[in-house]
This record gives structure tokens, C-alpha cells and sequence, in this order.
């Protein structure tokens, strides 16, 4: 007998009905934020990624699902969608018109991950992108739209998280700092991540292995690597979620591995959901 494919699912009645509900909640709350639906294929030349995501991260070194076309054009199941959604922004010249982008999306995403509890190799994704502008306040309405979907949907008691990665160049040099940090002990940390130690050190710090805590624990903060323009930045964008009354936590700690993220950057925990 033919079964799904190891880290897929099917979404049998009544859970389609739940989900098909979840879609609704989602698309009625970006219309209210003024968000408007993109839809992109969910293959791209191969490139795409490599040049977005970044191709020492881990999603493209070893994660994606690649294969030659006919034509001989290296294609691949899209694994994110943001650097879709650029692409169409720039090849349909969203930006030669005036004002923000206010852009959301929701659909199947692929990753060749270890099947897990929580993980699958074709998970669903919903998320927002803001073209045209960095302010803090931008940062905030995303963050109180996740909550928002979250509270409509019936989800409660759940963790905010943030941290700011600054910019490019603060970025870069926290990079260099955490690579000089790691180097004389990166033979005491979990295979994955001596690797990841030369190649993308903000990875080490999203380590899921509880054996490399105590070295993680001794890391420079990118706190002491921000410039002010980053500190203001991200001291405006906790002011704005005061005013909101979303209650938050910052973890230094909290970083992201691909090469498009600057500045703020949030999860959202639930208890019911492990941390690691």
C-alpha cells in the first residue's frame, strides 16, 4: 500500500474545516491591517534562494528539495517564501509605485528536516512583508498582527519573544566575534554546529542540543555589537508595543541565520509547545 511521503500529512475532515476556518481568521485580519494577498509558484529557480536565503545556511546547504529541469535549469520547492515575494515585487515593478507594500501570504513551504514532533517536511506558512519601509513601527504592526491572528484564533497564554540583529555591518561584526569566540571550542559542540561554527556562527545560538547550552551561555550578546541607530531602533519598536499593551521579553540570544534579517526579530511561544 502507498502512503504519504515520511514528514507529510493529510488534513482529513473534520481538521479541514478547522484549518479552512484558521485561513479565514488570518485573511479577514490582514484585510483589517490593509494586507494585501500575493501568490507565487511554489518552485523557483534554485538561485533565488541560494542569493536570498543565503547558501551557507542550512536551508540551502542541505534542506532543500533540488532538481535539474529538462532544459537543464536548477529548480527547487520553495522552502520560505519571502524571497519569492521579492522576486515578484521587483520582476511585476511593485516599486516604481508610490507608498508601502503591505503583502501577505499563506501556503505549503518544503524542507528536507529530520521528521519530528512539530516538524514536517511540507509545513504551512503564513506570513507578512512590509515593502518600503524600516521603521520601527513597522516592526511592532507585524508582531501585533501575529498576536491578533493568534487571539482570534482562539490562542492563549502565549510568550512574546524579541531581540534586534541590527544591521548588515552590526551584524557583521558580531559574526566575526561570535567565529572568534567559537573557535577554540568548537570541538566540544554537537557535530551540526562545528560546522556551523565556521560557516554560519548565528546558527550555533538556535541549537536545539541541549550539550552545547554551557558554551552558548558564554557568547557575546549582539547587544554590544548594535550601533546606535540600531539601539534606537529597536528601544522605539519595545515603546511601541508598551503603548499596545503587548507584553514582551527580550533574549538577547534570539537570532536568525538568514542573510536577509536586520533588526527586530520575534517568536512567539505557547506552553504547550516545547522551547527546544
Amino acid at each position: 500500500m502507498i502512503k504519504a511521503i515520511r514528514g507529510t500529512r493529510d488534513i482529513l475532515p473534520p481538521s479541514s474545516a478547522v484549518w479552512n476556518h484558521v485561513e479565514s481568521i488570518t485573511r479577514e485580519t490582514f484585510r483589517v491591517f490593509n494586507y494585501h494577498e500575493i501568490r507565487t509558484p511554489i518552485f523557483e529557480e534554485t538561485s533565488l534562494f541560494a542569493r536570498g536565503v543565503g547558501a551557507e545556511t542550512d536551508i540551502v546547504s542541505k534542506e532543500m528539495y533540488t532538481w535539474d529541469d529538462r532544459d537543464g535549469t536548477s529548480l527547487t520547492l520553495r522552502p520560505e517564501n519571502t524571497a519569492s515575494v521579492i522576486r515578484a515585487y521587483i520582476e511585476h515593478r511593485l516599486d516604481q509605485v508610490p507608498g508601502l507594500k503591505k503583502l501577505f501570504y499563506l501556503g505549503p513551504m518544503f524542507r528536507r528536516e529530520r521528521p519530528q514532533k512539530g516538524r514536517y517536511r511540507q509545513f504551512f506558512q503564513i506570513g507578512a512583508e512590509c515593502i518600503g519601509s524600516d521603521a520601527p513601527a513597522i516592526d511592532a504592526e507585524v508582531i501585533e498582527l501575529a498576536i491578533e491572528i493568534l487571539e482570534r484564533c482562539g490562542v492563549t497564554g502565549a510568550k512574546l519573544l524579541i531581540n534586534s540583529v541590527g544591521d548588515p555591518e552590526s551584524r557583521q561584526r558580531y559574526t566575526a566575534a561570535l567565529r572568534e569566540a567559537l573557535d577554540p571550542v568548537k570541538d566540544q559542540l554537537s557535530p551540526d554546529n562545528q560546522r556551523r561554527a565556521v560557516t554560519n556562527p548565528l546558527r550555533v545560538l538556535d541549537s536545539k542540543d541541549p550539550g552545547d547550552e554551557a558554551i552558548i551561555t558564554t557568547l557575546p550578546s549582539i547587544h554590544e555589537f548594535l550601533n546606535d541607530e540600531c539601539r534606537s531602533h529597536f528601544a522605539r519598536v519595545r515603546d511601541l508595543l508598551d503603548v499596545r499593551g503587548i507584553a514582551y521579553e527580550v533574549r538577547p540570544r534570539l537570532v536568525r541565520g538568514l542573510d536577509y534579517y536586520t533588526k527586530t526579530t520575534f517568536e512567539i511561544l505557547h506552553p504547550r509547545i516545547p522551547e527546544r
